[in-house]
């Protein structure tokens, strides 16, 4: 016995060193480097495919042992579920290879990479790459395509021994027909065409050892691929690739990862890693989706404790507007605009770092939320106009920038004034909250009304959460045994009344934006509403009682429209004697949104945005661009990259983009707008970008008609030698080009989408500048 115990604490000695030498190895080869976080799901997966081992194993032994049905189902199903999250995860890691990495590489190669269809055998010798180490990217694929086939082998033979295991007296083999498949037909086998009489469990225990087999098989094969990728692969992507090229790279490689794949390998790391590894795992993850809301995610996801959440990105134009905005406390949100627009104006304004004071001396001050007058705008307006240091491009920019968030505070301070207004209204009036309003559970509304709702009708059951996290039922209106130390919500008629989604119709339950058979409590003031959006209609009713915005994460309860129950925040109604009990409220619930949707239209959730989208998913029909910070259609061939795009406002409306429910135009350009204001926008006979006068769409047919309309309509004598100097907003680059009435030609790209410099005499040929 002691001789075993020294022989075991010499191979953990062994492993342990083997271990160390291998992190060492990483670490020289790979760095500060965000593949880091793919050679960790290496070592999720191989740990995962050494616990598959260690459960077909079981599953063998047990069959051998007991044979109890019990039990072995229990096993089998453990099995089959660490397969198919090891397959799935499998899956993507192999496409982001083919879809990603290679392609990255062939393009740095300039496409003379072994194996890739731009290579041919019959190069010349000094066209071929002199590196020995070319990828050789067939023989990945082949492993793909095995791998593939492996796994849809084994994935039969896990169908097969449930089916077995399912059919009772298995274990104990008292069946002497043949096994049947799930589709119902017979399993053939040479020694079965010998001895068709076979007790079922010896075709139990063939199949077992099939499974063990294969699985062995299967692990071993996948753990080369793995040591092939790291040791050949990945140091080929570090060696041609740039530090930039390697965040962009692992960035689009995740923005195809949904949620639930995210959370598997989570949950793979949690059970395969160490502490230490997981967090440098979680942290490159969170480097390659900065300027994402991923870290919101993980800690509503339980993945991260939310005291180490970091602060959100907002919409800024220097990174420093965080860290001042931090160091200013408690500020308003006023406050902390006018911080972002004096940065804005300090970049656009200040050309050199010695005409900081000078120039910031001259800026408008803005005390005491103090409007921002048109004067002052047109003065900060021509300061960046004239900056030298910006190019056409940015003075745009800044100058659209700088209307908007000028705009925006101006909004918020008139909103502060008459909010005060009519808190001052409200107080002439004496509103006394009534007494069958539970202090405890409700907060009286937003001053704007003079007329308070009475709410003191209680729900039909109450559930709350105990200290385990499961819900318990605290009161009954049929119980007279009610604990009268529990605080009750009450509510008006108004708010326990059903609405309904098809309008008078009453036939689905719901409001007119989405189809549900349950109300959410708002967090602050207790109130019920269907949907967030019912709240903001509310909001801008002066009819009603103003509430605060519902914030759809902070929802802790709803309440089933059919029972009137009142209980956490989950997809199925609580009470036993309510006809939708077990029943989903609706077809789609997110437990993070707390979004219910029961419209046969498919939804997602994006860890990266955080929010719920239409589409069958990431990676399936829209991929998340980790720059743009927006999911994008992956027949959208043609996107072009703009930072946050969707956190700033619609340039027509100025109305949010990123929690917007209306349908979303995307320009030729890159930027976006409602679709509703593009339409409007376009009647008005516009066809540039309001933001970077862009043409927003192919405008070629019409600047074809143009060409036409010239040749038709030569200009007189004196203006044949008449030339402009003129700027293109589509290709930005300035030339010359003769003048006409009805429109001046990009010498560049040909577009009429410019602007005239200047007229010059006597030019024979158009000239192009850079």
């Amino acid at each position: 016995q002691s001789f075993r115990m020294e022989g075991s604490s010499v191979d953990g000695e062994r492993e342990a060193m083997a271990k160390a030498q291998l992190t060492q190895r990483r670490k020289e080869l790979f760095g500060d480097c965000r593949l880091i976080e793919i050679i960790h799901l290496h070592d999720c997966l191989r740990g995962e495919l050494n616990a598959l081992e260690k459960g077909v194993f079981e599953v063998s032994q047990s069959l051998l042992d007991t044979g109890n049905q019990e039990i072995l189902a229990k096993l089998e199903k453990e099995v089959t579920s660490r397969f198919q999250i090891i397959w799935s995860v499998f899956k993507a890691h192999s496409s982001a290879e083919d879809e990603f990495i290679w392609p990255t590489l062939r393009s740095k190669t300039k496409g003379k990479v072994t194996g890739s269809p731009s290579y041919r055998p019959d190069q010349a010798a000094e066209d071929v790459p002199q590196d020995l180490n070319v990828v050789e990217q067939e023989e990945y694929e082949e492993d793909h395509a095995d791998e593939e086939r492996m796994f849809s082998s084994m994935n039969r033979m896990l169908i097969e021994l449930r089916h077995l295991l399912s059919q009772p007296g298995t274990a104990s083999s008292t069946t002497a027909q043949p096994p049947q498949t799930a589709t119902g037909t017979a399993i053939i086998t040479d020694e079965a065409s010998i001895a068709p009489t076979r007790v079922e469990g010896d075709f139990v225990h063939e199949v077992m050892q099939q499974l063990n087999k294969h699985v062995k098989h299967l692990s071993h094969h996948l753990q080369e691929h793995l040591e092939k990728e790291e040791n050949h692969c990945m140091p080929l992507v570090v060696k041609h690739l740039t530090k930039d090229e390697i965040h962009d790279l692992v960035g689009k490689i995740m923005g195809k990862r949904s949620s639930d794949m995210i959370a598997q390998i989570m949950t793979m790391a949690v059970q395969n890693l160490g502490e230490a590894e997981r967090a440098q795992m979680v942290d490159y993850m969170k480097e390659a989706m900065a300027g994402t809301f991923f870290d919101r995610w993980l800690a509503m996801s339980g993945w991260m404790d939310p005291a180490e959440k970091k602060e959100e990105p907002v919409e800024t134009v220097d990174a420093t507007n965080k860290k001042r905005t931090q160091e200013t406390g408690n500020g308003t949100e006023e406050e902390t605009k006018r911080i972002r627009l004096d940065q804005l104006i300090a970049h656009a304004i200040v050309g050199k770092p010695s005409q900081t004071a000078s120039k910031a001396a001259q800026l408008p001050k803005n005390e005491g939320s103090r409007l921002t007058t048109q004067a002052e705008l047109e003065k900060l307006i021509r300061a960046v106009a004239t900056n030298p240091t910006l190019s056409s491009k940015q003075k745009n920019t800044t100058i659209q920038g700088l209307r908007q968030s000028i705009w925006k505070m101006n909004q918020g301070i008139t909103k502060q004034a008459e909010a005060k207004v009519e808190s001052k209204e409200a107080q002439e009036c004496s509103i006394t909250p009534t007494a069958s309003t539970p202090s405890a559970t409700t907060r009286p509304a937003m001053p704007g009304t003079c007329m308070p709702t009475h709410r003191g009708i209680p729900p039909t059951q109450f559930f709350v959460k105990n200290s385990d996290g499961k819900a318990e039922k605290v009161w009954d209106s049929s119980d007279s045994n009610n604990n009268g130390n529990v605080p009750v919500p009450s509510f008006s008629t108004t708010e326990l009344a059903p609405t309904f989604h098809d309008g008078a119709s009453g036939a689905v339950l719901g409001c007119p934006h989405y189809a549900r058979s349950c109300k959410l409590r708002h967090p602050v003031s207790g109130r019920l509403y269907t949907c967030r959006l019912c709240c903001e209609q509310d909001r801008e009713n002066p009819a009603k009682e103003k509430d605060e915005p519902l914030d759809r994460y902070a929802v802790k309860e709803v309440m089933c429209m059919k029972c009137n129950t009142l209980q956490p925040a989950q997809g199925k109604c609580l009470n036993s004697n309510c006809e939708s009990h077990d029943k989903s409220f609706a077809k789609y619930f997110c437990r993070i949104c707390h979004l219910y949707d029961n419209r046969p239209r498919p939804i997602f959730h994006c860890p990266y945005c955080n929010t719920c989208r239409m589409g069958k998913g990431l990676g399936i029909d829209f991929y998340h661009c980790m720059r743009c910070n927006a999911c994008v259609s992956m027949e959208d061939k043609e996107h072009r990259c703009i930072p946050q795009k969707l956190e700033s406002t619609c340039p027509i409306c100025h109305d949010t983009l990123f929690q917007s429910t209306e349908a979303l135009k995307g320009l030729k350009c890159g930027h976006v707008m409602h679709l509703s204001c593009f339409t409007k926008y376009r009647r008005s006979q516009s066809y540039t970008c309001p933001i970077c006068k862009k043409c927003m769409e192919d405008m070629t047919d019409y600047f074809a008609m143009l060409d036409a309309a010239i040749r038709m309509q030569p200009m007189p004598f004196e203006y044949m030698n008449t030339y402009s100097n003129v700027y293109c907003q589509d290709c930005q680059k300035s030339g010359q080009c003769k003048y006409h009435f009805v429109g001046q030609k990009c010498p560049h790209c040909g577009s009429y989408n410019t602007r005239d410099l200047g007229r010059v005499q006597a030019q024979a040929t158009p000239i192009a500048f850079a």
